[in-house]
């Protein structure tokens, strides 16, 4: 999965997912992972609608379930649709 950065409110950079194929949208989708917005690494056992959960590379509360980056708006979608 590929990361794109972003300059918060507070104007620190972070990262963001980038789903780019269809099977990484479908992986996603029902998956126990989640996104760490300090780092960019993907962590396990995280729920779909987590918020704030510690990362385990970086130490940072950071980590969010894919879905609720979604209703964040933090999600991307570059997949071209065929």
């Amino acid at each position: 999965m590929k990361t794109m950065t972003y300059r918060s409110k507070a104007g620190r950079m972070l990262y963001c997912p980038v789903i780019e194929t269809e099977d990484e949208m479908y992986a996603v989708n029902g998956s126990d992972e989640g996104f760490c917005l300090g780092c960019g690494n993907t962590q396990a056992g995280v729920e779909p609608d987590a918020r704030r959960y510690r990362c385990e590379s970086c130490a940072e509360h950071l980590v969010f379930g894919f879905q609720e980056l979604l209703l964040m708006g933090l999600l991307k979608f570059e997949a071209e649709v065929t």
